[in-house]
């Protein structure tokens, strides 16, 4: 007889914490997925004597309210370059641990009741921890979760208030996923039982001209010091050279350079990244070749360095522990990769090297959430962003899948990196360019294919495919997107020629919209190096301690062959932007979206306010705020291919002395000449823009010669009203009814007006 099962079920829901009255039931399919629960004041450490009180955000991973025991917090005031591991307790939303009940389990409860452990370190140097118990009590509500909280940490109580989010599995659970089996080499880049299949793709033209192409990247010269030492990828070459050949000599070529970049550490984590990046993949493909001596040799080295990458270093040796960063994702994703390489080495602790496998995942996902906007903008510029993917991120998400089977892009801005630059990218004598953005002013370029193919989605790969075919694959200059040899075994692994390609056009929208950076960009076509892009960069958000330049507001347009607005020199200065600059005053920092319309056919229309420069010292204080509304039109109703306008006008203390200077700037790699209140710039093909200020009336432009081309320059009062077509051929005549910003302006069958802080096309 079980009655005595009714008698202690009292007793446990005693013990949960549920004694308040039951009058609520809680919805457990909202407590499903990745939940975050931040406890405000929930960490504290004495600061010049004074207790300082932070908060900590719990991570919790969910089925319906039932979670897994581990959690993990994050309290980046605290310390961002650490996270704190903890066990869940107790959870009242999970059926007691007894077995055979006689009734089913009811989850009618008044709020879900967690206890949580746990262990808080002061900084990732030293294993010395405090635990932390929290009591917390939530209610979900309409996709929210509100409570409080009591505890204890560090010799005080504590308690406070709780705030929750819900979102979905991230990383996603792979199903039908084999785990990998003890000692299975190779893993990371592609499985072990992969390689018989491999092998013959490498008797086919297209393994026979991958394999072609990595040969002619391992005659590339060899580096062991620079920003990117290369020696341990050129060891990966020549290890997959080895397994897809059974070749011993490549193997113990593959050592040795390993061994030289063993001995030849990076002068910072920032070099020493790339180091352990190739030394890891090299020692996942060549390990079944290489004795054991070096294998143990080659184990320790990684488990050393991974735990460096991870903990990261003081700032004095130039570390940035911002999440943002890109020094960041270039170590982490580092780091991963050599825990995954080594997890269940017998020389090992298995939970040691999951544990770094755990942080890598969740350093990396940070990265991905604060520095990568929804559609794959990164908030660095274009050569901080897709650096960190080609040396470490896009090998160490595919090693990732490989070897936990877990999907670390799918839903993530992850996946968006390569659609993204397909959405910019232009042919240009053979490469695939783009109009950048930020430091440097160049990106990851053709490498984005070669690696980062495996991360698009179904419905954008067709698309993708028939791009790289076209200028990369056997249709083009068969590089395959391989730029350095560590790239031939991730698309020699992963090129699919059976796939049914689509001109981009039939996959892709032509407006890309990043609403988290505020970056919008407008395609025509995908036919050639005369397709049309333009783009505007509002700069929605600033993250301190990461790269950041005064471009908000600034834009681009290449089209019919030019480069008609392009990024100024690679310095962070206002006037190498195309943007208004006010001599005497800072740039703006930020600024928000004020109107948005598109087209199908890739036109579209972007209003932007700027944040306000006040002077706080003056008296009365004085300020001014920015507007600037900036209009493609590929209708061709204007007679034209390519018709862009801007308009730029301000608000606030206009004359006053620090503001009252103001120079419209762009700049171009065309030839310039100025007629009037116009300049024409030529392209080496013949094709022109034309640039008719409507507003200021008494224009003044004048042009200076760059190292990159010109820079135009106007002045002469506080609005500018512009109108740019690009043709070939002759110029569209250009009507212009009223003066200024109340200006009405005719071309071909095309009318503009500026109203409403916008421009308006009346052909749109």
């Amino acid at each position: 007889m079980k009655w005595h099962y009714w008698l202690i079920f009292p007793l446990i829901f005693f013990v949960k914490g549920a004694n308040a009255p039951i009058d609520k039931n809680i919805d457990l399919n909202q407590l499903s997925g990745n939940i975050q629960l931040t406890l405000k004041h929930g960490i504290w450490k004495l600061w010049e004597e004074k207790p300082v009180y932070q908060d900590i955000t719990l991570d919790l991973v969910c089925d319906r309210g039932n979670c897994q025991p581990e959690v993990w917090g994050y309290a980046p005031k605290f310390n961002q370059d650490v996270d704190n591991q903890g066990t869940l307790e107790t959870n009242n939303l999970e059926p007691p641990p007894i077995i055979n009940l006689p009734f089913k389990f009811n989850q009618s409860l008044d709020a879900w009741r967690l206890k949580i452990k746990m262990q808080i370190q002061f900084n990732p140097w030293q294993n010395d921890s405090q635990e932390a118990i929290y009591e917390i009590e939530l209610v979900p509500q309409k996709g929210k979760i509100l409570g409080s909280y009591q505890g204890t940490f560090n010799q005080r109580f504590l308690q406070g208030a709780v705030t929750g989010n819900m979102s979905p599995h991230w990383p996603i659970p792979i199903s039908n996923h084999r785990p990998i089996t003890p000692l299975e080499h190779p893993r990371l880049i592609f499985r072990k039982d992969e390689l018989p299949k491999l092998k013959e793709t490498a008797k086919t033209a297209t393994g026979k001209a991958i394999l072609a192409q990595l040969q002619k990247t391992l005659k590339q010269p060899i580096y062991y010091d620079g920003y990117v030492p290369n020696g341990g990828y050129h060891a990966v070459g020549n290890c997959f050279l080895a397994l897809i050949n059974d070749d011993q000599k490549a193997a113990e070529t593959g050592w040795k350079l390993t061994e030289t970049s063993l001995k030849n550490p990076g002068r910072r984590i920032l070099e020493q990244s790339p180091i352990v990046a190739g030394v890891a993949l090299a020692y996942d493909l060549c390990y079944p070749m290489w004795n054991q001596p070096q294998i143990t040799q080659v184990t320790k080295w990684l488990e050393g360095q991974t735990s460096r990458l991870i903990k990261g270093d003081s700032p004095r040796n130039g570390w940035n522990s911002q999440p943002a960063s890109n020094w960041n994702a270039r170590a982490r994703g580092a780091a991963g990769l050599g825990a995954l390489a080594i997890l269940d080495e017998p020389i090992t602790k298995r939970q040691k090297i999951k544990g770094y496998i755990k942080l890598s995942e969740r350093h990396i996902k940070r990265y991905l959430s604060s520095a990568i906007g929804d559609r794959g903008f990164g908030i660095e510029g274009d050569h901080y962003t897709t650096e960190p993917f080609v040396l470490s991120m896009f090998p160490f998400l595919q090693a990732y899948r490989n070897v936990m089977g877990q999907d670390l892009v799918t839903g993530s801005p992850a996946q968006w990196i390569l659609p993204h630059y397909v959405m910019r990218m232009i042919e240009d004598n053979g490469e695939l360019k783009v109009a950048t953005y930020g430091r440097h002013r160049y990106y990851g370029g053709s490498s984005l294919f070669s690696l980062g193919i495996p991360t698009v989605s179904d419905e954008f790969l067709p698309g993708i495919m028939e791009l790289f075919n076209r200028y990369l694959g056997s249709k083009g200059n068969r590089t395959f997107g391989i730029n350095s040899p560590e790239q031939a075994p991730f698309i020699f692994s992963k090129y699919n020629n059976t796939i049914v390609t689509q001109n981009p056009v039939k996959t892709f929208n032509k407006i890309l919209v990043d609403e988290q950076k505020g970056f919008y960009n407008f395609r025509n076509e995908w036919q050639d190096k005369d397709d049309f892009v333009a783009n505007i960069y509002l700069k929605k958000q600033v993250i301190g301690g990461t790269w950041s330049f005064p471009d908000v507001g600034s834009f681009r347009i290449w089209g019919l062959g030019g480069h008609w607005a392009n990024s100024g020199e690679s310095e962070a200065k206002w006037d190498e932007e195309n943007v208004v600059v006010i001599p005497k005053s800072r740039p703006w920092k930020v600024s928000n979206l004020s109107f948005f319309a598109s087209r199908p056919n890739g036109s579209g229309i972007v209003s932007l306010t700027t944040d306000a420069i006040v002077n706080k010292e003056s008296n009365p204080p004085l300020g001014i705020q920015g507007l600037r509304s900036f209009a493609v039109d590929y209708s061709g109703a204007s007679g034209v291919p390519g018709l862009f306008v801007v308009v730029d006008k301000f608000m606030g203390s206009v004359e006053a002395e620090e503001f009252k200077e103001k120079v419209w700037v762009m700049h171009t790699e065309g030839n310039v000449t100025i007629e009037g209140k116009s300049f024409i710039i030529k392209a080496n093909n013949g094709a022109t823009m034309k640039g008719t200020f409507v507003a200021p009336s008494q224009v003044k432009i004048s042009v200076e010669k760059t190292n990159k081309g010109s820079k135009i320059l106007a002045r002469g009062g506080n609005e500018f009203f512009i109108i740019m077509t690009v043709q070939k051929g002759s110029y569209p005549e250009i009507k212009v009814i009223g003066t200024g910003l109340n200006s009405e302006i005719k071309i071909g069958n095309q009318q503009i007006y500026f109203s409403q802080n916008r421009i308006f096309l009346f052909e749109f």
